[in-house]
């Protein structure tokens, strides 16, 4: 008896904690974000990444703090990982390399002024250098 009440105590700690987590997160109608890259199209070695943060309203978003991972589309690569914050006009500019050719799902966690967080996921193709 005394496992079940404490495996349904932590079940309702775990459920409340996830909750609480995804209250802080933004729809996605709430904040654009876009990427650009910087050659476009992407191909293999240094690029920038320019993504660019707006409100529901279109407002540029400045003043967030950007973390970017690129992944490769199959297992057993490293991801490429970037960082930015200030975006003057709502445009963070990112130092990037695309590590090798091939499908990658680019993430942006934007942790926006107000401590709220925002995440997109893209799709792109990097060609060979």
């Amino acid at each position: 008896m005394k496992l079940k009440l404490t495996l349904l105590l932590l079940i309702a700690a775990l459920a409340l904690a996830g909750c609480a987590r995804a209250s802080d997160q933004i729809a996605g109608g709430d904040v654009a974000i876009t990427l650009a890259t910087q050659p476009d199209p992407a191909v293999v070695g240094d690029a920038t990444l320019i993504i660019t943060l707006a409100d529901a309203d279109g407002n540029p978003i400045e003043d967030a703090a950007l973390n970017v991972k690129g992944d490769m589309n199959h297992a057993g690569m490293v991801p490429v990982l970037a960082e930015a914050s200030g975006g003057p006009a709502g445009v963070y500019d990112l130092p990037f390399e695309w590590t090798m050719p091939g499908d990658w799902i680019v993430t942006v966690e934007a942790t926006l002024p107000d401590g709220s967080t925002a995440v997109e996921r893209f799709e792109l193709s990097v060609e060979s250098g």
